[in-house]
């Protein structure tokens, strides 16, 4: 229960701003009446004399089935649907003419059609309603009405109901319930044409009001704005209380430019009100996030750390500013990429990354295949494979993709062994290294470490480089490749002609193959100087004594034409998609661990 304290109270504000003129001494104030209401266990709705509510208090919207209550302004009748027992509407006859007679006391049997929210199962719930007349003098000036469940255990079941569902302080959903509501409407939306918008309000200056007049003024401050972001809803909007300071908002059925006059009016509001505690004044502001929400619409939780994201970048350029989604989308793929840090970790260390393998075959010998490349995927912790876009980036923005690169490495090269062991030969394989490793001092001496340990016939391997992770690491590089070479492993560079210094640095690379970058092979039919780009390349390459070879190679007709061209090697879904490393039958190598 919420301690009463009258600096405190005061900020309750719904009965302060429905009777504004002071009581005589020895009366409940509002604020106090507004705390006490809040804490019984029966919903009481209090209106002016034509059915209008001025006030409910929590149980009130418990009852009916709204997170919100029933919110000030709107006519009792449309916001409470009540039935009698036979299902018709029951009119409580709120709306009364100058000079009619009203009883002082009615009471009815009712069922109330419940909206079916959050943790409501839409079922109609049986309540007796006593509606009592406030008259002064003779003069009516409206209706104090209480709903009660007809039974005790329904009415301690709905306090328990509320009190876990909404937080104590603002008496707002709290955001276990804010969640489950928007993943609710997610669930149900029934086309595009459906759209609301989600606001995440952040309170500027609440740390500075918690440190410097204690937590009792930071409560007071939240009640009070919770208050006024209250009053600023519409029918069907959705307010939470999801942090410390921290508001969320659903508008439904909104569009962008109506989100954007609704954003204006929250930040007026909050803009005009002075706090007041003790003799210090401050002037809170709101830092504002807002994301869509239609039928393509993520899950709920990342809904609202995208709208968190918004806001966190608001916040960071000063008060009183508001970000749509789409302003902080790199602080959101900075998360997702924090996120995937634990993840890799975790699946290096129970083996959960998997190797694949992709065809490169001869264009001019019908197609044999040449060499495998070999690609990393992962198994996510459902069994489902994850493919490296979504993880790969993490591990080179935090630095691990070393950690990845050395476990290919143990792993093709055991692979490679059990294959010669078969009596087979094996084949070859291309193996891709990261910049990070390719700039590693002690990188060459771990590989030929494995490569010796594993028994692997050094010809069989070759490693794919990046001409940008080459130029940035341009001595590191040259050392690697010489160790390598020498070692009898051939080197390809990768994605040639993606960057501008290509040519430049191609002449002191000592590579054996280049690999045109399939951004120009894809389109080579269609785009003349996509496809003399890489006629150019190849005849390039070939004048240095290199080999060359063409990706994204997917249909019989790029084959054919790049057959014509001279290019020697091509991969792609023309020729095959990439797949697991098939199994090998026969005894494990003893060289390798």
């Amino acid at each position: 229960m919420t301690e009463f304290d009258p600096q405190h109270a005061r900020y309750h504000g719904q009965l302060d701003n429905a009777e504004p003129d002071p009581l005589p001494e020895g009366q409940l104030s509002a604020a106090a009446a507004e705390l006490a209401l809040g804490e019984v266990a029966d919903g009481v709705v209090i209106t002016d004399r034509h059915g209008r509510i001025r006030y409910s208090n929590p149980l009130a919207g418990e009852l009916c089935g709204s997170l919100m209550g029933l919110l000030p302004g709107q006519l009792l009748k449309e916001s409470l649907p009540l039935l009698d027992e036979t299902g018709v509407p029951l009119d409580l006859s709120l709306e009364c003419g100058d000079g009619e007679e009203v009883p002082s006391r009615r009471e009815f049997q009712a069922y109330i059609s419940r909206e079916g929210e959050a943790g409501v199962d839409g079922a109609p719930v049986e309540i007796s309603i006593q509606v009592n007349s406030l008259k002064e003098g003779v003069n009516l000036e409206g209706f104090v009405l209480v709903l009660r469940h007809t039974s005790e255990a329904r009415r301690i079941s709905s306090r328990l109901s509320w009190h876990s569902s909404h937080d104590a302080l603002t008496r707002l959903p709290n955001r276990q319930t804010f969640e489950h509501a928007l993943q609710q409407l997610l669930s149900s939306n029934t086309g595009p044409r459906q759209h609301h918008i989600l606001l995440y309000l952040d309170v500027y200056q609440f740390k500075v009001v918690n440190d410097t007049l204690g937590y009792s003024a930071g409560d007071a401050l939240l009640i009070a704005l919770a208050g006024i972001l209250t009053r600023c809803l519409g029918k069907g909007d959705l307010l939470g209380r999801v942090g410390s300071d921290e508001f969320a908002l659903l508008l439904r059925d909104c569009t962008l430019e109506e989100a954007k006059r609704i954003v204006t009016r929250l930040r007026e509001a909050v803009n005009e009100f002075v706090f007041e505690w003790e003799s210090s004044e401050t002037r809170p502001a709101l830092s504002i996030g807002a994301v869509s929400v239609d039928a393509h619409a993520p899950p709920a939780s990342q809904l609202l750390a995208s709208a968190n994201d918004a806001c966190s970048a608001a916040r960071d350029q000063g008060r009183n500013r508001v970000k749509f989604f789409g302003d902080s989308r790199k602080a959101l793929e900075k998360r997702r990429e924090s996120t995937w840090l634990a993840e890799i970790h975790a699946a290096i260390r129970e083996d959960r990354l998997m190797l694949y393998r992709q065809p490169v075959v001869a264009l001019q010998e019908k197609n044999r295949v040449h060499h495998y490349e070999v690609l990393v995927r992962m198994r996510g912790r459902d069994g489902d494979v994850i493919s490296p876009g979504l993880f790969l980036p993490a591990a080179e923005r935090y630095g691990i993709i070393d950690d990845v690169d050395r476990w290919v490495i143990r792993k093709i090269f055991h692979y490679m062994a059990l294959e010669q062991s078969s009596g087979s030969g094996g084949f070859h394989y291309a193996i891709n290294i990261s910049g990070i490793s390719l700039g590693d001092e002690y990188f060459a001496d771990f590989v030929l470490r494995e490569l010796t340990e594993a028994g692997v016939a050094p010809s069989r391997v070759q490693f794919e480089i990046t001409e940008t992770s080459a130029i940035n690491n341009l001595d590191r590089a040259l050392m690697f490749i010489h160790k390598l070479r020498a070692a009898g492993c051939s080197f390809a560079l990768d994605d040639f002609g993606r960057g501008a210094s290509s040519l430049a640095y191609l002449r002191q690379l000592p590579v054996d193959y280049l690999k045109i970058d399939g951004s120009f092979v894809r389109n080579m039919l269609e785009d003349e100087i996509d496809s003399a780009m890489v006629s150019t390349v190849d005849h390039l390459a070939k004048r240095m004594g290199i080999s060359t070879i063409a990706e994204f190679a997917e249909t019989p007709e790029l084959l054919e034409k790049l057959r014509m061209m001279g290019v020697d090697y091509a991969q792609g879904f023309g020729i095959a998609a990439a797949a697991c490393l098939p199994e090998i039958s026969g005894p494990r190598p003893s060289s390798v661990n």
